[in-house]
């Protein structure tokens, strides 16, 4: 074939396997001084996009084309006059290769490849250029993903150009007028602000707290940044902050998230917004909320643990009350921001304040059914219901997908006591969005397969020892705080809690916990408190402690050297028999152990 019949050939190859979404403008005929056509993209009603779904196409045929790197890579000889003209254009272009003898159609976006742009501006006297395309870079007739591929080097493209436009503009700023210049500085801000939305949003989403914190820390100290942009991006910090707090210490986790929230309320008095003041208001309350739920649970719960007719247990029993008071005023507070933004139509506002109180407001009922009157039982429970269905419907309406999985695993969470806790829901989500119904479904057997019945003795020891610290960090003493002389006597009964690295040495070796003191009666915890015996089941030998049980049994590198029990005792025997590799200690294990050494055991007494 001569020239002329390969590139006739090469087009109608082209064509061919463009997916029928696709509008081709030959421009051969228009005198377009060597771009052969233009490609638009319409919409499921056959109507063109506009402006950013149009681009060009440079289209070269070979008979046979020559590959390279392996045949991973075809080489493709361009003039250099060519490439400098597609370089002039403000609209993406693609330049097609299409291989005749085997029918294969590969591109390479010219646009923003910046090698190309380098060697186009050089004078090195040089006609031509030698241009590689990927193969793995190629059009098949109905093939989606192929042509995918390429819209997304399109998109690409064009990001480029209008970025490139946008420094073409800064730099005729110098004559522009004042007003216009002006027009131009907010314009250029919000799409920069946007941009760095998107790449915390993209952080968010990957995870990346560290660099969410970083990057909406900058945003927000610039006082360049408009007051509606560090707004936005203070929100990011907060949800990444809510996700994975950068402090495991109770008090900084409280301090960082009111620090937050004043900061909030701070900006949309900036900004004079009234939809940001809400927002600001409503995670202002929810955190207070929220705190003074923990403590409340935390107390109500702890009463059980003392004698009725106890001292401790009227107190206790008044402090609940009084947080039991509380919360019912703070709740209201909320209930009545939920009630206004319903009235003002700020649904948005009310969805992302709602799905963030939506599990406070179950663990308040649960204290609330115990403390509360009849009719105020009934009127939460009404409005907490109502309020759901309001919320699902808008999020449903909105298509918000996050919102309405949130929503619905958290209503599912009802559904051991209720079967029809979630029936409403899903028939509202289901008549506007029919492929939810496998999530759905999906949701509520991962509540359903939840074990809630399951033995504390059956936890894990890690996991025992999480919840008496979250027990204890509620109750105000908070084992992760140095500054808490509360939390130093519960983080030395956590390291205290499995005494299996001392009780492995021989079989006869035993700790015997003595809890005492009003902190190990809040928390039940075995290790807590009071004073600990360490003892030698077989000899009789016995040590006890107030410290680290580590330490009063081997003390060899610290300031009680010749006296611990490992010298003083374990060093001198000759019986001393190892425990098996397979036995561990667990809190069943040892309430069985006490009962079984009952007699040795009680002889002892402090």
């Amino acid at each position: 074939m001569n020239a002329g019949e390969i590139g006739t050939e090469a087009g109608r190859i082209f064509e061919y396997n463009l997916p029928s979404s696709w509008i081709f403008r030959s421009q051969e005929d228009q005198n377009d001084f060597g771009i052969d056509g233009e490609i638009e993209l319409k919409d499921d009603n056959g109507k063109a996009l506009g402006k950013n779904s149009v681009f060009k196409v440079q289209i070269k045929g070979e008979e046979r084309s020559t590959y390279i790197n392996k045949g991973k890579t075809l080489s493709f000889t361009l003039k250099l006059k060519r490439l400098e003209y597609y370089f002039k254009f403000k609209i993406p272009v693609i330049l097609v290769v299409v291989e005749v003898s085997s029918e294969k159609i590969y591109w390479l976006p010219i646009t923003n490849d910046e090698t190309l742009r380098s060697k186009a501006s050089e004078t090195g006297g040089n006609e031509s250029i030698q241009v590689h395309l990927l193969v793995e870079n190629n059009l098949v007739r109905k093939n989606d993903d192929l042509a995918n591929k390429l819209l997304g080097s399109v998109i690409d493209c064009w990001d480029y150009l209008h970025i490139k436009g946008l420094k073409e503009s800064v730099d005729r700023f110098p004559s522009v007028s004042p007003a216009s210049l002006q027009k131009n500085i907010e314009d250029i801000g919000d799409a920069l602000f946007k941009a760095h939305h998107q790449k915390l949003n993209n952080l968010l989403f990957d995870r990346d707290f560290t660099g969410v914190y970083q990057q909406a820390s900058e945003i927000c100290k610039s006082p360049i940044v408009p007051a509606k942009d560090r707004f936005v991006a203070l929100l990011y910090y907060w949800q990444a902050f809510q996700t994975s707090p950068f402090t495991s210490v109770k008090r900084e986790i409280l301090e960082e998230n009111f620090k937050i929230c004043h900061w909030l309320v701070s900006l949309a008095r900036e900004q004079k917004s009234k939809g940001h003041r809400l927002i600001a208001i409503g995670k202002f309350r929810t955190v207070k909320f929220k705190l003074q739920l923990e403590q409340l649970h935390a107390t109500h719960h702890s009463i059980s643990k003392f004698e009725s007719d106890s001292f401790e247990h009227l107190i206790f029993n008044n402090q609940t009350h009084e947080l039991y008071r509380e919360c019912s005023l703070s709740l209201q507070k909320i209930i009545e921001l939920c009630n206004r933004l319903t009235r003002d139509g700020q649904y948005h506002v009310l969805a992302g304040l709602f799905t963030d109180i939506y599990a406070s407001v179950l663990l308040f009922k649960g204290i609330h059914n115990s403390r509360g009157s009849k009719e105020s039982i009934e009127f939460l429970d009404f409005w907490h219901e109502s309020m759901a269905l309001l919320v699902m419907t808008y999020c449903v309406i909105t298509k918000d997908v996050f919102k309405i999985e949130r929503l619905y695993l958290l209503m599912s969470t009802s559904l051991k006591e209720d079967p029809k806790a979630t029936q409403e829901a899903r028939k509202l989500i289901l008549s506007s969005l029919s492929d939810f119904e496998e999530a759905l479904d999906s949701i509520e057997k991962f509540i359903l397969d939840i074990d809630d019945n399951k033995d504390f003795y059956s936890l894990s020891i890690e996991e025992q020892k999480a919840y008496f610290t979250s027990m204890a960090k509620n109750l105000g003493m908070d084992p992760d705080d140095p500054e808490s002389e509360y939390g130093h006597i519960v983080d030395m009964g956590l390291k205290n809690y499995d005494p299996s690295s001392i009780m492995r040495n021989c079989e006869s070796l035993f700790v015997h916990y003595r809890p005492g003191g009003i902190i190990a009666q809040s928390l039940r915890m075995h290790s807590t408190g009071g004073m600990h015996l360490l003892v030698c089941l077989k000899h009789g030998y016995a040590q006890g402690t107030g410290n680290l049980l580590t330490r009063l049994y081997d003390d060899s590198d610290g300031p009680s050297f010749g006296h611990s029990f490992k010298e003083q005792n374990c060093d001198k025997c000759s019986d001393c028999n190892p425990r098996s590799a397979e036995w561990s200690w667990s809190l069943k294990w040892y309430k069985s152990a006490v009962e079984d050494n009952r007699d040795i055991l009680s002889k002892y007494k402090f």
